[in-house]
């Protein structure tokens, strides 16, 4: 039987792949990247068909061979979530719809849902199972998770395709994601650093080892499942106090803070899983403890694996005090915008929290590559965003679908900037070359394609499409925060070129804080409503006319208008309404 695994990349989605084959099924992955974990140091390759959850098109093309589907490729991080939910619901909810259509479009009869045990959130009872009532959700995430199980149930009624819904505890375990509770307290614990807990650390949780929760869904796709919701939760009920105690035994002794308790945090629910027990002969088999002990002896072999390639790639051999030298990284930025100076300063600090005492610098890299460009570079994209912003519009256009055009622009900066460049990573003398400005990444793969440069280059690429001067063939690996972008990259750069990296977001994002706290952080009073205005990093667009607007629309309202970079904007907006209370710049 040929499965079709969506996310089958990702960390619970590669468990599954493995534990299929365990079984005699032939899993096929769909996912944005190929497997990190399939086909590499004697690990079977798998199928894998790449493309978007929401590209109904290809999804329909990879399940033509197939007899089932088990989709679990979906936005889970409570963060991202946060952070875009627009994102979520498409990938979660139309995600879904369109694996559904697909499957109904290829003749496959049979899909495993992944949804979630945070559906009981909202329950007023402390114990639930399958049968529990589910009120009207006030979280994002499981409203898309929701979503897709009710798409699930109106796909069997209409076109006859069975479902099994499987609603999973908290995984964790090898693969994990760094930023979930558990690697997160294991990694900090491995660095001798304190574990954090909000609040009393009391909140519980229900966790799963990933292997028992994989061989759930193993067991779904079979008829005993057809068409019946399952729990997927182990019966012990972990405190996050627990959590860090378990890791603390484990790795060493470790410091444990407290901190005020976040709103709104879950407590956590008794969930049943008798059902899966009762009927597919399935249960969380693997203790919490023995689980999270595989989990820090995986973690430990990784981090082995990684700092003896690492040594290899940067120490010379036969070099006499090779080991006492510490890494040099030099990050090469553009003073131009957030765009590449965030990811410059986010990459640094992933460096030191990896290897302390690695020797990083941030340079502007506009300067070396001469005067003429970094004026045309900087100057004139400045001029052009605040002023005639059509223009640049044009230009960009211009550049990224003429070859002839391209062309010459990688050759006006290969003339004006590759001697200067060399300059500064001469002085520099490093061991890793990053840049986060594509400007510099072109001259930067130029010098490794002519054997100018023998030092290791890596690109930050944070733009989403009209990647040809962000990718270069010459470059060692591009590192992308929108998976999207795989495709693109490996057409200009190559297959295997790509790595994602998680997105370049400032700790002051990720930090908790409330209301009252952002209200006065920015001026704003304690009460009332917020009209926000923004012109983006370089403060373009016409924000007098919105700022007017705002006032005019809402005359109880406070207007924050962000004017970014832009000095000039700010005075002229200040002019114009600096009688104005309600303003705030």
């Amino acid at each position: 039987m040929r499965v079709l695994v969506t996310g089958g990349s990702g960390f619970i989605g590669s468990h599954v792949v493995d534990k299929l084959r365990e079984r005699g099924y032939e899993p096929v992955i769909y996912d944005l990247r190929p497997s990190p974990w399939h086909g590499v140091n004697g690990s079977p390759a798998i199928d894998t068909v790449l493309g978007s959850i929401t590209d109904r098109e290809a999804l329909e093309r990879a399940l033509h061979s197939c007899d089932a589907v088990a989709h679990l490729a979906a936005v889970a991080d409570v963060n991202d979530v946060h952070a875009s939910p627009e994102d979520a619901e498409r990938v979660n909810a139309r995600g879904t719809v369109a694996v559904l259509e697909a499957a109904r479009r290829a003749g496959v009869k049979r899909i495993v849902y992944a949804s979630t045990i945070w559906v009981y959130s909202d329950c007023e009872d402390d114990a639930v199972d399958e049968d529990t009532l589910l009120p009207a959700p006030s979280h994002l995430y499981t409203s898309t998770k929701l979503a897709g199980e009710l798409y699930c149930k109106a796909y069997q009624e209409l076109y006859g395709i069975d479902y099994t819904i499987l609603r999973f505890g908290i995984p964790y375990g090898p693969r994990a994601r760094e930023a979930a509770v558990i690697p997160a307290f294991v990694g900090k614990a491995l660095r001798g650093e304190p574990l954090t807990l909000a609040g009393d650390g009391s909140q519980s949780r229900r966790f799963v080892y990933v292997e028992d929760l994989a061989d759930g869904v193993a067991r779904g796709i079979g008829d005993a499942a057809m068409n019946r919701i399952y729990n997927l939760a182990s019966d012990e009920n972990v405190t996050i106090r627990q959590i860090a105690e378990t890791v603390r035994d484990l790795v060493g002794d470790v410091e444990i803070q407290y901190t005020p308790a976040r709103p709104g945090d879950f407590g956590g629910k008794i969930v049943c899983s008798q059902r899966a027990e009762r009927e597919l002969g399935w249960s969380a088999a693997t203790p919490f403890s023995e689980g999270v002990k595989r989990y820090v002896e995986w973690r430990r072999s990784q981090d082995a694996v990684a700092a003896a390639r690492e040594a290899e790639a940067v120490i010379p051999a036969g070099e006499p005090d090779a080991e006492a030298k510490p890494r040099k990284v030099l990050i090469i930025s553009a003073d131009i915008g957030e765009g590449h100076d965030l990811p410059a300063r986010a990459v640094a600090r992933e460096f030191h929290d990896e290897d302390p005492d690695a020797q990083v610098s941030i340079v502007n890299g506009l300067p070396a590559m001469g005067k003429i460009l970094s004026h045309v570079l900087r100057e004139s994209s400045a001029f052009m965003f605040r002023w005639i912003p059509w223009w640049f519009d044009f230009q960009y256009r211009l550049f990224m679908e003429l070859g002839p055009t391209r062309w010459m622009a990688r050759r006006l900066l290969w003339i004006f900037g590759h001697r200067g460049l060399m300059r500064l990573i001469r002085a520099h003398d490093p061991d890793q070359i990053v840049s986060t400005y594509p400007g510099v990444t072109a001259v930067l793969g130029d010098l490794r394609r002519r054997g100018r440069l023998d030092v290791p280059c890596y690109s930050s690429i944070t733009d989403l499409a009209g990647l040809y001067f962000w990718a270069h063939p010459g470059i060692d690996l591009h590192f992308i925060t929108h998976p999207e972008s795989t495709e693109e990259v490996e057409r200009i750069a190559g297959p295997g070129s790509v790595r994602w990296a998680k997105p370049p977001t400032s700790p002051a994002f990720l930090a908790a804080r409330s209301r009252a706290d952002a209200r006065r952080a920015l001026s704003l009073p304690p009460v009332g409503r917020v009209i926000a205005i923004s012109g983006g990093g370089w403060g373009v667009g016409d924000l007098l006319g919105a700022t007017e607007v705002a006032l005019a629309a809402q005359p109880d309202a406070t207007v924050l208008c962000l004017c970014g970079r832009n000095d000039d904007l700010r005075k002229r907006v200040a002019k114009r309404f600096g009688d104005e209370p309600r303003l705030r710049l």
